[in-house]
């Protein structure tokens, strides 16, 4: 069985396992609620769906005859992509007045990329990934990320080109009040095309459930702004990108000697993006705007590529429309964070990096929405403000 059968098995196993769950809790016999357990977690099942395209381009670059051969450019990406908590674990003071915890998760993605070149034949190129991550909240005002998002590369029905990578985070968060927050650390990421070891610097200002602004680099720049109760938008910027196998079957250049080849790529995307939220266990958005500084490179090793570079394997390609849609769903109920900034950001920085490192980000729609004012008392009016164990 092909191993991203495996994964799709594996994926929609853990998502009836999360649903059986919740309809055990919801559908079974009422009079057995007092008997039933609280929740263990903070943070939601996960599971996300991301497509994206660009518009066509024409490469004719008669200096680059590779490229020449090539004609045209396009990108077509579908990711599937899945977060699970697996342990949560508090540590009281003693005195009970301050709690901080400790939270590991199961990460995984599985993402189908194809690069539309009219010259050649047809490549669909996959990343699978499959890792793990952790947070500390010191339940005052610091919090510690490390990810570790082992992946592998290859170009679909060609299986010798196989190829292992390994993407990593290390980054501590210090939110020194709710209107702002900065993060520093490190990071070994593929978006921008290659593998690189960057600083990871970042900061917000604003609260993270109304207007604020966002700096996180190497990952984006966004302006969140809410509008109602039920939708989010954001005016953005980000590099997406990554490094992929591709079987050399095309006889591109004479000094391709190997059956495999790399195949990197980069590009800035910047747009609007308009999340809707009609349920904290279901949201869906749809962004679209330019993608411009495209770069495409072809190597013989995967440690070459350079944006920018004067190589004859390297290309800068012309910007373009795109469009972007993605759903998310979670599952389980979680303990309640109502208000609790600091658990905001623990899920923030959750949601910022997505799994398998391909700057894909599902938002925050597991951040409960700030309440309106009730005129009329009514439980659904208040159930965000409740202790879930206060139901047991």
């Amino acid at each position: 069985m092909k191993r991203q059968n495996i994964f799709f098995i594996s994926l929609l196993g853990l998502a009836f396992l999360n649903v059986s769950h919740l309809w055990a809790g919801i559908g079974g016999d009422t009079s057995k609620i007092k008997n039933a357990r609280p929740p263990r977690h903070y943070f939601n099942s996960m599971i996300f769906t991301d497509a994206y395209a660009t518009g066509l381009r024409t490469l004719d670059n008669a200096a680059k005859p590779m490229f020449n051969k090539l004609h045209n450019y396009q990108v077509k990406q579908l990711m599937l992509g899945f977060n699970v908590p697996v342990a949560t674990k508090d540590f009281y003071n003693k005195d009970s007045s301050r709690v901080s915890n400790l939270h590991l998760m199961l990460t995984g993605s599985y993402l189908s990329m194809t690069p539309n070149f009219g010259g050649i034949s047809d490549h669909r190129l996959t990343k699978t990934s499959v890792g793990f991550r952790g947070i500390f909240n010191d339940g005052k005002k610091s919090m510690f990320f490390v990810e570790f998002s082992p992946f592998v590369t290859r170009d679909a029905g060609y299986r010798y080109t196989h190829t292992y990578r390994l993407a990593s985070s290390i980054i501590y968060n210090f939110t020194v009040n709710q209107y702002f927050s900065f993060r520093l650390g490190y990071t070994r990421s593929f978006i921008w095309g290659n593998a690189y070891h960057l600083p990871y610097i970042g900061f917000r200002v604003g609260q993270l459930d109304r207007i604020n602004f966002s700096v996180q680099f190497p990952r984006s720049i966004s302006l969140n702004i809410p509008i109602g109760h039920y939708i989010r938008t954001s005016l953005y910027t980000k590099p997406q990108g990554g490094l992929y196998s591709f079987a050399n079957v095309d006889s591109l250049s004479p000094d391709f000697k190997n059956k495999t080849i790399y195949f990197g790529r980069y590009e800035f995307l910047s747009g609007l993006r308009v999340d809707v939220l009609p349920s904290k266990y279901f949201n869906f958005y749809l962004s679209s705007g330019l993608t411009t500084q495209n770069f495409v490179g072809m190597f013989p090793n995967g440690r070459k590529f350079k944006p920018g570079s004067n190589l004859s394997t390297v290309e800068r390609i012309s910007g373009s429309l795109f469009i972007n849609f993605g759903i998310v769903v979670r599952f389980g109920k979680t303990r309640s964070i109502y208000n609790n900034q600091q658990m905001y950001n623990a899920l923030d920085l959750n949601n910022s990096l997505d799994p398998g490192n391909n700057n894909v980000n599902p938002g925050n729609g597991n951040i409960p929405r700030p309440q309106k004012k009730i005129r009329h008392l009514d439980p659904k009016d208040v159930q965000d403000l409740m202790e879930t164990e206060d139901l047991y």
